[in-house]
C-alpha cells in the first residue's frame, strides 16, 4: 500500500469527538531496465514502471464520530512517472470492473468511504483491492511486486474491483475480510458481481490465512473461481514465505495450480537481500510458466531507496503468452531503480 505520509494538511477540531485529519501522500518508483523477448524476440532498454510498487499520490482522511466509531475515505491516483498518464484503465466491463475505453482512472488505484468502529470492523464502499489480493500479500517475501515480469498472482485474483462494499475486522491475532461486487450489469444472472471471503492468524513471528473469491463474467455464464493458503515466518533476519493458489473456471476446462514462494534477509540495517520464484501448472490446455526473481535494496534513508533486480520466466506449452513476452520460450531481464516515499 501507499508510503509514508506526507503530513497532515488539514485538522479541524469542535469537540472533541470530531476531531478530522486529511493526509497527503505519495510513492515514486521507477527503473532503467533491459530485457529481451520483446515483441517478436527483440531487445530492449527502457525507463520500466518499478519493480516493487505503482507510483502514486493520493489523499485520506479520517473523522472521529464518538462511541469508537469514525469516518474515512481514501482516493489513490496511480500514474505512469515516465509519461504522467493516468493508469488503472480497463479496456471492456468484465469480471468486477467498468470499461473505460481505453482511458486511465483519476483514482484507479482506490476511490472508496467507509465507517469503521474499533472492535466491530470497518465497511466501505468504492472501487478497492479485492479480498483475495490482500490475502495473497502474504505468499511472496516482499508482498505484490509491480513489475509485470515478476508478477504472477495478480492476474488471478485481479487487484480492484468496481462498486464494491467490503468489510474488515480484527480480533487479536485473528481477523476476516469479505466483499461484494455490484456487477451492475442487467439480466438473471450476477454478471460482472463477484464475492470473495478470507481468514487470516497475524502474530509478530507468523503471518498465514486462507482465502476464496468467485467473479462472474459480464457478457457470458463463465466464472472464475479461486481459493488458496499460505502465509509467511519471520526468523530473526529472515522472512520466508510460500503460497499456494487454485484457480479454475466454470465453462472451461482450464485450471491453474499456482506456487509461490521466497525468502528476504535483512543483511544489514540498510540492506535487504530476497529471491523469489513462482510455478503456474496450467491444466486441460497443459502448460507451465516458471518465474524466478532476486533483488537487492538499499535504503539511503528512511523515505528514499535504490535497489538492483534480475528476473528469468520460461513459458511453454498451451500457456496464455503473457503480454510482456514476445514469443514463447525463455525471457531474460533487469535493472536498477529509485523508489522515493513522499
Amino acid at each position: 500500500m501507499a508510503g509514508a505520509f506526507a503530513g497532515v494538511v488539514a485538522v479541524s477540531v469542535s469537540t472533541p469527538a470530531q476531531a478530522q485529519s486529511v493526509t497527503l501522500y505519495g510513492l515514486l518508483d521507477t527503473m532503467v531496465r533491459y530485457s529481451d523477448n520483446n515483441r517478436g524476440d527483440q531487445r530492449l532498454a527502457e525507463l520500466s514502471e518499478g519493480y516493487f510498487s505503482g507510483s502514486r499520490w493520493g489523499v485520506r482522511g479520517t473523522e472521529a464520530l464518538g462511541g469508537g466509531w469514525s469516518a474515512l475515505f481514501n482516493l489513490e491516483s496511480g500514474f505512469d512517472l515516465a509519461t504522467g498518464m493516468s493508469l488503472q484503465g480497463t479496456a471492456t466491463t468484465n469480471y468486477g470492473q467498468v470499461g473505460t475505453q481505453g482511458n486511465g482512472r483519476l483514482f484507479g488505484r482506490q476511490s472508496y468511504a467507509g465507517l469503521q468502529h474499533e472492535t466491530l470492523g470497518t465497511l466501505t464502499f468504492g472501487r478497492q483491492f479485492t479480498t483475495a489480493y490482500d490475502a495473497t500479500f502474504r505468499f511472496q517475501p516482499y508482498g505484490h511486486p509491480n513489475l509485470d515480469a515478476v508478477a504472477i498472482l495478480n492476474g488471478y485474483t485481479g487487484p480492484r474491483q468496481d462498486n464494491m462494499v467490503k468489510y474488515a475486522g480484527k480480533w487479536g491475532a485473528l481477523s476476516a475480510a469479505g466483499h461484494y461486487t455490484f456487477g451492475e450489469v442487467p439480466g438473471d444472472i450476477p454478471a460482472n458481481s463477484s464475492r470473495g471471503l478470507s481468514l487470516a492468524w497475524t502474530t509478530r513471528s507468523i503471518d498465514v490465512g486462507v482465502l476464496y473469491q468467485s467473479t462472474n463474467a459480464a457478457t457470458t455464464e463463465e466464472r472464475r473461481t479461486i481459493w488458496g493458503i499460505g502465509g509467511s515466518t519471520q526468523l530473526g533476519p529472515v522472512k520466508l514465505a510460500l503460497g499456494y493458489l487454485d484457480n479454475r473456471y466454470h465453462l472451461s476446462a482450464t485450471r491453474n495450480h499456482v506456487l509461490t514462494g521466497g525468502a528476504t534477509v535483512q543483511a544489514t540495517a540498510a540492506l535487504a537481500l530476497s529471491l523469489a520464484a513462482g510455478y503456474d501448472r496450467q491444466a486441460a490446455a497443459s502448460g507451465h510458466r516458471l518465474m524466478l526473481t532476486g533483488v537487492a535494496d538499499y535504503a539511503l534513508s528512511r523515505r528514499t531507496s535504490v535497489y538492483a533486480e534480475f528476473d528469468f520466466n520460461r513459458v511453454s506449452g498451451a500457456y496464455a503468452l503473457p503480454a510482456f513476452m514476445g514469443v514463447y520460450g525463455n525471457k531474460f531481464g533487469g535493472g536498477v531503480g529509485l523508489r522515493h516515499r513522499l
